[in-house]
């Protein structure tokens, strides 16, 4: 894995020793890694980049701080000619313009991962919006419960949504570029708020917002560090079944992790109004 970065302090906060203690400056020789660092590393800070034998990933890029969405910047460059490279990783400690589903606002503060991973299948996936929809959300699932005393405890509230104890703690996107069956790019976005609850405005479809650390009963196993290595871990992990075993495996992993089946619901028109009418309810 070709691991690129743009403020060594911020790599320390995200790496393990052996990954970190290897960071240098000086540009990257790949021709892939220099176009990656061009577009997502610009804090004016000298480029610092390692090699990481044995990773799963291809490239990961971790960014301070980023002005506009990784998420956004990646789906318009895999519309372009030259696409994205295979098994990428970007990570932005903070950041302006994130969003949600339907454009709806993140507050992407310090402390919190924000990651976009791009994956390149090249074949054909069965059902494959409704796949990396799920393969994001329970990847969340899955690293929160590497967190010892939260094991089994997150839900997903249908479709992108991650609550621990009724809280939001997580949200996720994805997009796919494909030709019939067949999907060149995947793209997955993920928020996950590790030690940070940000302060936003509560609404019903929201009424509560927290961080991992909250409900944690200590501090081993929520810091951002090991957050994203079970989160990477767990992508990799649900990517590999989904490949191997197809998206239904996923699906009734996702079925048992919501917190909707069987719960009285209601589906509500998309409205800015505070009161949007209810277009169905039911079990």
């Amino acid at each position: 894995m070709h691991i690129l970065c743009d403020h060594r302090e911020f790599a320390s906060d995200l790496l393990p020793p052996t990954a970190h203690d290897r960071l240098a400056p000086g540009s990257p020789t790949d021709p892939a890694a220099e176009r990656l660092a061009c577009e997502f590393l610009g804090s004016g800070e000298p480029v610092q980049s390692a090699s990481w034998q044995g990773r799963p990933w291809k490239y990961l890029v971790l960014s301070r701080y980023s002005p506009h969405s990784q998420y956004d910047r990646m789906i318009q460059l895999v519309r372009g000619e030259e696409g994205l490279p295979d098994r990428l990783v970007c990570v932005a400690g903070s950041g302006q313009g994130f969003h949600g589903f339907k454009g709806r606002p993140w507050s992407a503060d310090a402390g919190n991962l924000h990651v976009t991973v791009h994956l390149a299948p090249n074949r054909a996936i069965e059902r494959f919006q409704t796949a990396f929809a799920v393969l994001a959300a329970l990847s969340v699932v899955d690293a929160i419960d590497a967190v010892q005393g939260l094991e089994g405890r997150a839900r997903i509230k249908w479709v992108n949504d991650v609550l621990l104890s009724g809280a939001k703690v997580a949200g996720t996107l994805s997009y796919t570029q494909s030709q019939g069956p067949h999907v060149s790019s995947a793209l997955l976005g993920i928020g996950l708020n590790v030690e940070t609850a940000p302060v936003v405005e509560r609404t019903p479809f929201v009424p509560a917002v927290g961080a991992v650390r909250d409900f944690a009963p200590g501090a081993d196993g929520a810091t951002q560090r090991d957050m994203l290595a079970a989160l990477l871990s767990a992508l990799d992990g649900n990517y590999r079944t989904l490949l191997e075993d197809g998206f239904r495996s996923l699906l009734e992993r996702y079925e048992i992790r919501s917190g909707m089946v069987g719960r009285r619901v209601a589906v509500h028109a998309e409205d800015p109004g505070s009161d949007p009418p209810v277009i169905s309810e039911g079990r």
